[in-house]
């Protein structure tokens, strides 16, 4: 069941309507993010055998995509966003999907990889939790997760220069046991204005 909120008096599913805002302004986030995470990137590449076969979960326009195809891995892409999907599939092969479903897209332990870098920012503590435990079923034994949350703030919607957008934020210590909780091990738990949660299967 996707979690939907009421806002101004209307049902809405606050995943959809903060994802939806992204196409407005999608060559410019595009631009902005451009120069982030390339040293979370080459650490996640790094730590597996290549090729591996990876899944950028919430894939943006595809700047992720891109990095690994250079580190020699093969990659898919997921976001549910359809100007994010569309840009991806420069990249790397990219569908349209939603996270909450992204379990019934591809067969249990197909990837080596996954790397969800904020792409979870918008969903609930208990959608979270559960694409988690999804992320578990479509990663293979010995695999590798990567996940980044926001840690600051509050959660609620939020008036940002390009919109209107749902954030949920994460306690660094909760974060770590939901993951922990989906059948994980947390090798990795590193603090800021994000948690991000580095792990592996735990069986």
């Amino acid at each position: 069941m996707k979690s939907r909120t009421t806002f101004g008096g209307e049902q809405l599913d606050p995943v959809a309507e903060s994802v939806a805002i992204y196409s407005d302004h999608a060559d410019d986030y595009a631009a902005v993010h451009a120069p982030k995470m390339a040293d979370r990137v080459k650490r996640f590449a790094s730590s597996l055998p290549a090729p591996s076969l990876i899944l950028d979960a919430g894939c943006g326009p595809g700047r992720d995509l891109a990095r690994f195809r250079t580190y020699g891995h093969v990659v898919r892409g997921v976001d549910l966003n359809p100007v994010f999907v569309a840009m991806a599939n420069a990249h790397a092969p990219t569908s349209q999907c939603d996270l909450r479903e992204v379990g019934t897209r591809f067969p249990a332990g197909t990837f080596e990889g996954i790397w969800a870098s904020a792409s979870l920012v918008h969903l609930g503590t208990a959608g979270a939790v559960d694409v988690l435990g999804q992320f578990a079923r479509l990663l293979r034994p010995g695999g590798r997760k990567y996940a980044y949350l926001k840690a600051t703030g509050r959660t609620g919607w939020l008036d940002e220069p390009d919109g209107r957008r749902w954030y949920t934020v994460w306690d660094p210590d909760e974060f770590a046991a939901a993951v922990a909780g989906a059948r994980f091990e947390v090798d990795r738990v590193d603090r800021g204005p994000y948690v991000e949660v580095w792990a592996t299967p735990s069986g």
